[in-house]
């Protein structure tokens, strides 16, 4: 959610789970036109349609659909995040009984709560539901899959595997982020953010020269400004461009060619990016800080 996407909340935001090790759960999941993971996920008893978003840092409700369900908890205590452009953002901390993906359960988990309207979606689901279980996001046959001991061995022994570094911050929020090499020439740290929806990404401005960016060039590069949705008196300026290449770091097979990039004055991060491009079959290991790409 630290994406500065067309999400509105999700730039905006910043348990133990339990499964059965005998089989594989597979929850089927939509894509939405926005390239965006829909999954659906009971939440106390009430089920609804959400975004899998690994970029979210915390699970996030809508209060309309926060306001069908019973035993929603405020805790004393709130938790303060910065969006992708640094603007300063602090907000009322809830729990409740359980989530609920399929068979796979996320008790007591921690979420935000926020009066927003998300269209058709009832809030986000955060990588905190799976800080101790890999999962794998399949594109072909659009499932999750919540992986047993034994298929995330076999999935280790097919794919290419990438190191993750976390960020975590007070057990509250949890996000990951990878290397990647930009025109073979610049390595930049990424977010990983399934909830930018797809092939997009995201680059600090300030890498805009290094990478022969000329801005004045108005026939490539367009500037334009974004307001703020919860401060309009702070405007981002925006880069919008064409590189030659976007690669992960020491797996060039894994890459795009000539990506549309959004050059972002005061971006918090090196860069983020959308999670489709790394494969069609990517499995996420948070504990294990890895992402295995299927060959």
């Amino acid at each position: 959610m630290k994406s500065i996407s067309f999400k509105i909340i999700l730039i905006a935001i910043w348990g133990m789970t339990s499964i059965s090790a005998h089989a594989q759960t597979s929850i089927p999941f939509e894509i939405a036109p926005s390239g965006h993971i829909t999954i659906k996920a009971i939440v106390n008893g009430i089920e609804g349609n959400f975004i899998l978003d690994t970029g979210a840092g915390l699970t996030l409700l809508t209060k309309k659909f926060s306001s069908k369900m019973a035993n929603v908890q405020k805790l004393n205590r709130e938790y303060t995040a910065f969006r992708a452009t640094g603007e300063k953002i602090t907000a009322d901390l809830y729990t409740t009984d359980q989530i609920m993906i399929g068979d796979f359960k996320d008790p007591g988990p921690t979420m935000m709560i926020f009066d927003v309207e998300l269209g058709p979606f009832d809030g986000l689901i955060s990588l905190m539901s799976f800080k101790n279980q890999p999962f794998t996001v399949d594109y072909d046959q659009k499932k999750l899959i919540i992986e047993t001991p034994g298929s995330f061995k076999i999935r280790k022994t097919k794919g290419n595997i990438l190191p993750l570094q976390i960020e975590s911050s007070r057990d509250i929020t949890l996000d990951i982020f990878t290397f990647v090499q930009v025109n073979k020439k610049l390595t930049l740290q990424f977010l990983v953010d399934s909830g930018a929806g797809a092939n997009v990404f995201h680059i600090n401005a300030k890498h805009l020269q290094e990478l022969g960016v000329d801005v004045s060039d108005t026939s490539k590069v367009i500037k334009r400004t974004r307001k703020s949705e919860f401060n309009k008196d702070i405007e981002t300026s925006i880069y919008s461009t064409n590189v030659a290449e976007i690669a992960a770091k020491d797996f060039p097979q894994i890459h795009v060619n000539e990506p549309k990039v959004l050059f972002i004055e005061g971006l918090i991060y090196d860069g983020t990016s959308s999670l489709n491009w790394f494969g069609k079959q990517i499995t996420i290991d948070v504990s294990g800080k890895q992402m295995i790409v299927g060959k």
